[in-house]
């Protein structure tokens, strides 16, 4: 039975969480190595022999017995017969025996009876001789066999997002395909009569429908497949119909923006209410993004997003990034947040957790670590320009009403 939390404030944490209870993991698919950029593992991947293989150089150089080197010095130095050249991926079998080294290129494997390479620069060949100036450290410049991972070795757990580290470990343990989450399509709706697609004349009235592109590259940064639906008409018969299209295409999330407060034309929010199992609809001690609305409808999850540019980000990030995270099986829903220290004093106004977009920049103090906030646009939910500057948001209590110069507070990125 859908139902309605009343006019009170709910607290960001208690409304994400209502949100969050309602999701579950979405089916898991393999796909090749190639195609499994920025999706989230399903699986533990462990290793199953030593990566390496085998000892190898970590550089170009001169496989050497530190033995013969103990008596080098400028002056001095100690002269070794040059028997061959070993490249990566060699598979002739070498011995060096004492007085003799090979040249060696980086990655090749080390011959036997060598226990240390010596960079090619600090070394002059003459006359199928090669000198050497100084003393070698057994061991030095060498990969031993297993150095990265060993038989058992877990490198990858499932909840990790995979970029193109991870992507190169899953090829180091000889994997071609991985288990992976669905890539999520998620329809968005920009319900609204005054809106126009960008390009189109304006009229009386009418302002650039913006949202959608925004939560295109958030959700493409997710890993999500945005469906963008366009303008839909300020009409609930419209609105819903758009909605069941988005599930019959395989949706398996969508987002409106705009229709969430209590107008005579916000029917995003009457359609969660009454029609979602269950339906959600908050007032959140939030600024911006006050107004939100969740529902599960047609069996896909609904979220219904402030109308204004900065609300929409603020309460995707706040809300759906997670959500969606949550969704995708990551180990880490909610962003990692980092200390920010304010140069300058910030007032704001107390009641609502206030979500500062800002530019931080590496913190320029005498401690010279972390990050402070270097500007702070202007903060009204309607303003654009201020959130293309961006690049986080620090999350000032609402029990305050200023940030003093050189206090610290929590941050999130709003990329990444």
């Amino acid at each position: 039975m859908a139902r309605e939390l009343g006019h009170e404030l709910l607290s960001v944490e208690d409304a994400r969480a209502e949100i969050l209870s309602h999701l579950g993991p979405l089916p898991a698919e393999t796909r090749p190595l190639a195609d499994a950029y920025n999706r989230v593992l399903r699986e533990d991947l462990v290793a199953e022999a030593l990566i390496p293989p085998f000892d190898n150089s970590a550089m170009d150089g001169y496989a050497v017995r530190s033995a013969d080197l103990a008596e080098a010095a400028p002056g001095r130095p100690a002269a070794l017969r040059l028997l061959a050249s070993i490249a990566a991926g060699s598979k002739d079998v070498l011995s060096i025996a004492p007085g003799t080294t090979a040249r060696i290129m980086t990655g090749a494997p080390m011959p036997a009876g060598a226990d240390a390479v010596v960079p090619h620069e600090l070394t002059r060949a003459e006359g199928g001789r090669v000198f050497f100036d100084a003393p070698a450290k057994a061991g030095g410049n060498i990969r031993r066999a297993g150095c990265d991972m060993r038989p058992g070795d877990a490198p990858l757990r499932s909840g990790e997002r995979l970029r193109g580290p991870q992507l190169a470990v899953a090829a180091a343990l000889g994997r071609p395909s991985l288990l992976v989450t669905m890539a999520p399509r998620v329809a968005i709706l920009s319900p609204g009569d005054e809106l126009v697609e960008p390009g189109e004349r304006l009229g009386p009235g009418q302002i650039v429908s913006s949202n959608q592109y925004a939560l295109i590259g958030l959700l493409k940064e997710l890993g999500a497949e945005p469906m963008p639906l366009g303008i839909v008409p300020d009409d609930r018969r419209a609105i819903r119909a758009a909605l069941r299209r988005a599930a019959e295409a395989g949706a398996g999330a969508a987002i409106t923006t705009g229709g969430v407060s209590a107008g005579d034309f916000d029917h995003v929010q009457a359609i969660a209410r009454e029609e979602g199992a269950p339906g959600r609809v908050f007032k959140v001690a939030m600024r911006p993004g006050k107004p939100q609305a969740f529902a599960l409808l047609d069996g896909i999850p609904l979220f219904g997003l402030p109308g204004n540019p900065a609300s929409a980000v603020i309460s995707f990030l706040v809300f759906v990034r997670p959500a969606l995270k949550r969704m995708l099986c990551e180990a880490k829903a909610l962003a990692d947040r980092f200390p920010v220290r304010f140069r300058r004093a910030f007032r704001y106004k107390p009641g609502r957790t206030l979500f500062l977009r800002c530019r931080v920049e590496p913190d320029a103090s005498a401690e010279g670590r972390g990050f402070s906030v270097a500007e702070v646009g202007e903060q009204d939910s309607s303003v654009l320009s201020s959130l293309a500057r961006a690049n986080a948001v620090v999350v000032l209590p609402a029990d305050r009403d200023v940030a003093e110069a050189g206090e610290t507070f929590l941050a999130e990125w709003i990329h990444g």
